[in-house]
């Protein structure tokens, strides 16, 4: 069955003090326009969310979100895969279809306004709750595992980590809807910044957003600017990394991404950019050799050669990803294909990668446990 994104919105990721229906509303309205579609037009809405229930005290967010569409009764569900909810809500829809079409994606988080211990405890939901969180083990300190394994077997060092979230920052200082818009962040700012988990420092790490983002999936194309849906997959991993015999590759995004290749009809040397989930500075490396856009311990030769920029030969978070664009968490696969169309169609202004044809998006889920990729292609 085809697939096209027709429409896509997205609010600005970072603090708001808008509540989780503001923000859907927002996004949703802005998708629906661009696809230049009503409410009463819709077969379904999907509602990506992670943390609606222990942050908001609300769940049954698909029926909160269908009560902005006053007189539209939707077949509508929430899917939760921690951090990949929005990329596993788009995965969701692109099968549906058939079924229901068009179909609604809406992926919302709102993260600020908690205490950081009380926030942390509730991210950390997304563990292992015996092997991680009873051991005290946050994502701060489990990705600080990966990017140490990294080091050991690669020779990766934290400069390498310092070059990734330099770039980032300025891609996002040309997105609008960037966290780190108009937030400079310089060498000498990362210098300062505090140890997280040690190599991990402040500006390894992606900040906390609140957010939504909109996607309008169809199996037909409404006009020139409909974005083909190529590959879309999804695969789950042990949750935890005391489960795993390597940290330093995440076999759920290496299986999903060699799917959505297969389905698309590309190999990884097709890939024009990407947008990945880059919630630490080592998992932008790890997502690239997962990703087959490097071999496993060259995607750092590319990030210091300056070849993940958005001149470069292969783009990589051209929006400034979660690291800098921010990570306003149901909502970032959501955000991804945002960013995605956005691109292919020849719309992303001063980050406007140069004769994208071909885009991957990867979002994933905890540290490996569930990635779900998708490959977009440009308007016929």
């Amino acid at each position: 069955m085809p697939a096209f994104v027709i429409g896509v919105g997205k609010t600005r990721f970072g603090p708001s003090g808008h509540d989780i229906p503001y923000l859907a509303q927002e996004a949703m309205a802005e998708a629906l326009t661009d696809a230049g579609i009503g409410v009463a037009d819709l077969g379904a809405l999907i509602v990506a969310n992670f943390l609606g229930g222990p942050n908001e005290h609300q769940l049954h967010l698909n029926s909160v979100v269908a009560g902005l569409m006053p007189g539209v009764r939707l077949p509508s569900w929430r899917v939760e895969a921690a951090c990949a909810s929005g990329a596993a809500a788009i995965h969701q829809a692109v099968a549906l279809l058939g079924t229901y079409d068009p179909i609604l994606v809406i992926g919302v988080e709102r993260l600020s306004g908690l205490p950081g211990a009380v926030l942390t405890r509730n991210i950390g939901m997304a563990g292992d709750v015996v092997l991680d969180q009873a051991q005290g083990l946050n994502f701060p300190a489990s990705y600080a595992l990966v990017a140490q394994r990294h080091m050991q077997r690669y020779g990766t060092t934290t400069r390498d980590f310092e070059l990734v979230s330099l770039k980032n920052h300025a891609n996002a200082q040309l997105n609008p809807k960037a966290h780190f818009h108009l937030k400079r962040v310089t060498q000498a700012d990362i210098d300062a910044g505090a140890t997280v988990a040690s190599p991990l420092r402040l500006f390894d790490c992606c900040p906390v957003s609140d957010g939504a983002a909109a996607a309008v999936i169809s199996a037909t194309a409404s006009d020139g600017r409909s974005v083909p849906v190529l590959g879309s997959a999804i695969r789950s991993d042990a949750i935890s990394l005391s489960q795993r015999e390597d940290h330093t590759t995440f076999p759920a995004a290496r299986e999903a991404a060699e799917d959505a290749y297969r389905k698309a009809g590309i190999s990884s040397a097709d890939v024009s950019f990407a947008e990945v989930h880059d919630c630490f500075t080592i998992a932008e490396i790890v997502a690239m050799e997962d990703l087959g856009l490097a071999e496993p311990g060259y995607a750092t030769g590319m990030v210091r050669d300056g070849q993940t920029a958005i001149g470069g030969s292969v783009p990589i978070n051209p929006s400034g990803g979660l690291k800098a664009g921010g990570h306003a968490i149901g909502a970032t696969g959501v955000g991804q294909v945002y960013e995605a169309v956005t691109q292919l169609r020849g719309e992303a202004g001063q980050r406007q990668v140069a004769g994208a044809e071909i885009a991957v998006t990867h979002n994933v889920g905890g540290v490996g446990g569930t990635c779900a990729v998708h490959v977009l292609g440009r308007p016929s």
